[in-house]
């Protein structure tokens, strides 16, 4: 019975995913024979539409990124009057908007996903090791979940302040996290004991009060410089990374290469536990908030700063900032964390480079609590000696433009590498790579699809041939051996039925692998959300 069922449970999922990703590819080429999630704030105070900044609510276009980079006071160099005039006080060093600087960000919508574990251990459903009568195909369990849902509510709060000085604040009071942090990793894809793991799919939920606040001072050094040149920028903040992240990304779906932690990836037991709480507690991420000190700037390289909105103007852009790398918690170790940006643009298309450095991702807290074989030998992986783990994340990233030749059709490209020195403190390295490749199509402002590619590789990780002397004096070795593999594909349209509503219909199909010899254990999922957003 065995041998004749497993074959036909993975024909049926291998057939219906290949039929879904056929369905939806010829639907994007059949198509295929500039947007905007802005904050309204900026459109009331400057009366020009979401559009002028934005490719589709979340992509800024290179007016946008101009308007970012002045302080939200100026397109390619030139200033921006407001509709209504500012107060000034304290002679003209700090101005007060007299139009209301709020704007409110709120979407409800369906979620759908269907999950699918196929773990390495056996055929026989087990609870604490022993079979469980009745079960005898687990470890191919399929988990689903659905969802009506308030996606999101915030309130926005940004302006200019003065000739230098501006603010933006974002405080979002409820928001639905069906598509970030999503299961993946060898725990996850070996999760089918019963009835530990569950076949319903909880979407997770979140009541913030708080998630940005930055302050920019611009134009440092005044008029001695090209404007916009040299800018501070310091508080809590996304990383200038190739694409957006957070909110202000297009797709719903969060970019894997952003988001992943190697500990989810390899991590033979529950992170939850491992970590003792919320990963998002203890783990870093890029796609996460951080409190950050940075430098930042245009560059034009002699021609006037207004050149930019020439498209064969070549400029180029900056960052450079330190951080505390702890998700926009307290700083959790005593390390602090550099990054830095550099793209380049002309005639639409951009080639940019990102790196990241930390000398230690984690806190005592995790390498001795919870997370330690010593302290913990039933939901440790780690050796407990506290070593340092240092982290280096870099990569290239490009977009390819049709624009110049008349049609509105990029490509976006980033890949990334990455390496932890010591991730279970067993004096053992890891390395893994990936990247994104999206392609976008907006035939019109109001309208745009979209197709991602997202991938991930590990190389394989093993300390359990590891021997380190421990804190009681006894020689001790891991217990993971690993090597992920993660991919997913994502469909999207997104039409803006008003310039303040918009709805988003999206797909995705994710699968995740982990072949460490001599067994292979996978997670499938496939999912889809409906959602109509509003601004005002």
């Amino acid at each position: 019975m065995k041998t004749i069922i497993k074959p036909l449970v993975f024909a049926t999922s291998a057939a219906r995913s290949i039929f879904t990703l056929a369905v939806l590819s010829g639907t994007l080429l059949i198509l295929l024979t500039e947007s905007a999630w802005a904050v309204p704030s900026y459109s009331r105070r400057y009366g020009v539409e979401c559009s002028r900044c934005h490719t589709m609510w979340g992509s800024l276009n290179a007016a946008g990124v101009t308007f970012r980079l002045s302080g939200y006071r100026a397109f390619f160099g030139k200033d921006l009057k407001p509709e209504s005039e500012d107060l000034e006080i304290a002679h003209g060093s700090i101005t007060i908007p007299t139009t209301l600087p709020l704007s409110f960000i709120t979407g409800f919508g369906m979620d759908y996903r269907s999950q699918r574990s196929n773990g390495d251990g056996g055929t026989t459903a087990a609870l604490n090791g022993e079979p469980l009568p009745g079960f005898p195909f687990s470890n191919n369990l399929t988990s689903v979940g659905s969802s009506l849902a308030l996606e999101d509510a915030s309130i926005f709060m940004t302006s200019p302040m003065g000739s230098h000085f501006s603010v933006f604040f974002e405080f979002p009071m409820y928001e639905t996290k069906s598509w970030e942090f999503t299961n993946t990793g060898k725990f996850q894809a070996n999760n089918t004991n019963v009835p530990f793991a569950s076949r319903n799919i909880q979407f997770a939920t979140e009541t913030p009060t708080f998630e940005v606040g930055k302050f920019w001072w611009n134009n440092l050094f005044g008029d001695a410089l090209p404007r916009d040149s040299v800018n501070l920028l310091f508080g809590l903040t996304h990383l200038p990374l190739a694409y957006p992240t957070g909110k202000v990304r297009l797709s719903v779906n969060q970019y894997a290469i952003y988001e992943r932690d190697p500990l989810e990836l390899f991590s033979p037991r529950l992170v939850d536990n491992v970590v003792g709480g919320d990963p998002n507690d203890f783990l870093f991420r890029l796609s996460e908030p951080q409190v950050i000190f940075e430098v930042n700037g245009m560059l034009t390289f002699g021609k006037p700063v207004t050149d930019t909105e020439k498209r064969e103007t070549f400029w180029a852009e900056y960052h450079v900032g330190v951080t505390n790398g702890s998700n926009s918690k307290a700083d959790w170790n005593s390390s602090k964390d550099v990054y830095g940006r550099w793209v380049m643009r002309w005639y639409n298309q951009s080639l940019g480079f990102f790196g990241y450095y930390s000398p230690n991702t984690y806190q005592d807290t995790l390498t001795t609590g919870t997370g330690s074989l010593i302290t913990a030998p039933n939901s440790g992986i780690m050796s407990g000696l506290s070593n340092t783990n240092m982290s280096i994340r870099f990569g290239p990233d490009m977009t390819v433009s049709l624009a110049p030749f008349g049609i509105p059709v990029w490509v976006e490209n980033v890949i990334m590498f990455n390496k932890q020195s010591n991730p279970t403190e067993f004096n053992v390295p890891f390395n893994w790579f990936g990247g994104a490749n999206q392609i976008n199509w907006q035939p019109k402002k109001t309208f745009i699809m979209y197709s991602r590619y997202d991938w991930l590789r590990g190389r394989n990780y093993n300390d359990t041939l590891a021997n380190v002397i421990s804190p009681i004096g006894t020689v001790e070795h891991g217990i993971t051996n690993s090597t992920p593999s993660e991919w997913d594909v994502v469909f999207g349209a997104q039409y803006l039925y008003e310039q303040n509503i918009k709805f988003t219909l999206e797909g995705r199909h994710h699968y995740f692998k982990d072949t460490s010899e001599p067994l292979t254990a996978t997670l499938k999922d496939n999912g889809f959300t409906f959602r109509v957003s509003f601004g005002f």
